[in-house]
């Protein structure tokens, strides 16, 4: 991989599954999904919508530099602020709602990155926040994404009850 578009496809691809949220909770109940160990835990759902939100915030509207409502109403709960498990049960159509939308946000993303030349990659968008080029806000996105994959992995191990995933 020498190009940043090659980079960049594998880091938002189902190769690296270190960015994939849904390939982490394979096999997960609703209710694993939605589980937390204690009241100010978020549960593993709250992570996998908190990567789709941030991803489709990050490269929908810094990038893409689309405007109004690039996230839907009832996926505002995986926002930036903590929210319980039950605001996100009280939000949600349904888990496999969420998942659907969470797969449609890595589709565009995916979409969006094919679409880049390499030179595009050093590019400042306008709607660019702190004047990021577009490979800054997509490696970031993909670091940011990797931090909740940790999260979601140690609530996986504490549900199972096996040990937590080392590096």
């Amino acid at each position: 991989m020498s190009k940043w578009t090659d980079v960049a496809r594998f880091l938002y691809g189902p190769e690296f599954w270190y960015t994939d949220p849904i390939r982490e909770i394979y096999g997960l109940t609703d209710e694993q999904l939605l589980w937390i160990p204690e009241q100010k835990s978020l549960c593993i759902l709250w992570h996998v919508g908190h990567i789709a939100h941030r991803e489709r915030l990050h490269i929908g509207s810094f990038l893409q530099g689309l405007s109004g409502k690039i996230v839907p109403s009832p996926y505002e709960v995986f926002g930036a602020e903590w929210r319980s498990a039950d605001d996100v049960r009280r939000s949600i159509e349904s888990v496999p709602a969420v998942l659907d939308w969470v797969r449609g946000v890595r589709e565009e993303s995916r979409n969006y990155i094919t679409s880049l030349s390499d030179e595009d990659f050093h590019t400042v968008p306008p709607t660019s926040g702190d004047g990021l080029s577009v490979a800054h806000w997509l490696f970031i996105t993909v670091a940011h994404g990797a931090l909740h994959i940790g999260r979601i992995q140690l609530l996986r191990a504490l549900i199972e009850g096996t040990h937590e995933r080392a590096c």
